[in-house]
């Protein structure tokens, strides 16, 4: 009893954040707050654009909920970080990721072994992401285990043919630690510069023939200063639950997370243990904050605390310099390419008297477009506030009847970022429509645009919503493809190659 009380806190100690002196309340203990990593780079829209990774467990590895914006407080030094931001999750991103599985396959795993690999394909494996997951499987035994990193595809394979080595000694599981360490320093993103998040997943009942307490601690501290996270499965077949606290100290010196398997649960066990991890991987929140040209964090020490009914404090970690694909970039950063506007060139009088012609008989066009244009909409029938038209409505939406209020005094517009339109604006109506279709409000031609990429609802106070209408390559707002989102003023929307900034007036 005295030992099952020790790994309990133990486990505690690994997943609690720091908490203040005056924190002495025990449900301060069953959560923490993990900041993985941060990115910054330039942007087009407002000064830089840092990102940050963000793991908010509880002590059963359950995902906490941050999505109300005041349960979150984010930190440059001692001053609160007040820029807007974006919550998105890592699954919707386009990061990669690279897992190192240390499995013990010695004689006593000989009967749960098949259930491990069972759990890990079906639950864990089967649910990450083929083109943006590296995996490498090490099992171990009184020999050290070896391997190297590979496609999903390749990993699944190797773990369905885990089987027992047939040896009883003590393991060799430290070393086996430092060698998914060192596979992980190797690890590249194609293409080459992308973010990267790594981890090394080990299953094993804690033994390790070494028995040197201070290299475990100098082991797990190396991996958290690499930015590596070790998440421990600990199960012991012959209930010795001592050296699972070994495991413990390793989750808890790399800022990863502990489970302890009880002997006599079953096989039904396993599975949820690897959904909560699938969930801490996928689901891991994402925020996105948007900087002003005066504001440089670069530098400083960023930390996150989330307060209310889950108080904590996370980790510290140093801003990076403004970078795109780990580059300087003089422009602003677009899909990790380097965008750099062209200057103004110096016109003689041959130009100006070009230009001033040109404005002209554009001046010229466009009043005969607006004339064709006014002539067309007299024989039109508006629709009401609030009813978007009947052409694709977003699937599996109803939406809502149309509210009685006044039109707004002045009407939303979207500004192209991007391209030759760069700096244009349009002013936005209900049901505006978005593709390559020639009758759309704004027709994008660059190849990546669906006929009927996306449209916005607008009501009669104003206040508009963006639906994608099932594109093939997808809708994004701050970086995060969404299927519907509420637009709010100053966030960016990319829609193929185009990038579009929402100006609420």
């Amino acid at each position: 009893m005295r030992l099952a009380w020790w790994l309990t806190a133990a486990a505690l100690l690994v997943l609690a954040p720091p908490v203040r002196a005056q924190d002495d309340e025990p449900s301060k203990l069953s959560f923490r707050v993990v900041v993985d990593g941060v990115d910054h780079e330039p942007a087009s829209i407002t000064g830089t654009r840092m990102t940050v990774l963000l793991s908010a467990l509880t002590l059963q590895g359950q995902r906490l909920d941050l999505t109300d914006p005041k349960s979150i407080k984010t930190y440059l030094g001692t001053s609160v970080l007040k820029a807007p931001y974006s919550l998105g999750t890592f699954g919707a991103t386009d990061n990669a990721l690279a897992i190192v599985i240390v499995v013990q396959a010695t004689l006593d795993y000989q009967e749960v072994l098949p259930v491990i690999t069972e759990a890990l394909g079906s639950t864990l494996l089967g649910a990450l992401d083929d083109k943006t997951t590296q995996l490498a499987v090490l099992p171990y035994g009184e020999a050290v285990g070896t391997g190297k990193l590979m496609t999903l595809k390749a990993g699944r394979a190797k773990v369905t043919q885990l089987a027992h080595d047939g040896t009883a000694g003590e393991p060799a599981l430290l070393e086996t630690v430092e060698r998914a360490l060192l596979i992980l320093k190797k690890a590249k993103t194609e293409p080459e510069g992308r973010g990267l998040r790594k981890m090394i997943l080990v299953i094993g009942d804690g033994r390790d023939r070494a028995g040197d307490r201070e290299r475990v601690t100098r082991l797990g501290e190396r991996a958290g200063k690499d930015g590596v996270r070790i998440h421990s499965f600990a199960f012991s077949p012959t209930d010795q639950r001592r050296p699972l606290l070994l495991l413990g100290e390793l989750s808890k010196r790399s800022l990863g997370t502990f489970r302890w398997l009880q002997r006599g649960q079953g096989a039904d066990s396993w599975g949820p243990k690897f959904a909560h991890l699938t969930d801490e991987i996928d689901k891991q929140y994402v925020l996105t904050y948007y900087l002003g040209p005066d504001e440089d964090p670069a530098g400083k020490k960023l930390t996150v605390v989330t307060i209310g009914r889950t108080e904590g404090t996370s980790n510290e970690v140093k801003v990076p310099s403004a970078l795109c694909n780990r580059e300087a970039c003089a422009g602003y950063c677009v899909s990790d390419r380097c965008v750099v506007p062209q200057a103004p060139e110096d016109r003689g009088v041959l130009g100006w008297v070009l230009l001033i012609g040109g404005i002209v008989v554009g001046a010229l066009v466009v009043l005969g477009v607006i004339g064709y244009v006014i002539t067309n909409r007299s024989q039109r029938i508006p629709l009401p506030p609030g009813v978007l038209p009947p052409s694709k409505p977003p699937a599996g939406k109803s939406l809502p009847p149309p509210p009685v209020v006044m039109a707004p005094a002045v009407a939303p517009h979207l500004m192209f970022v991007t391209g030759p339109r760069a700096g244009q604006r349009m002013p936005l109506r209900h049901g505006f429509m978005i593709g390559k279709a020639p009758n759309c409000d704004l027709v994008i031609e660059d190849g990546y645009t669906s006929t009927n990429h996306a449209q916005i609802g607008m009501d009669g106070a104003g206040n508009c919503k963006l639906f994608d209408q099932g594109s093939t390559n997808g809708t994004f707002i701050n970086g995060v493809r969404v299927t519907e989102a509420t637009l709010e003023h100053g966030i960016s929307i990319r829609i193929g190659s185009t990038e579009l900034r929402f100006l609420a007036q």
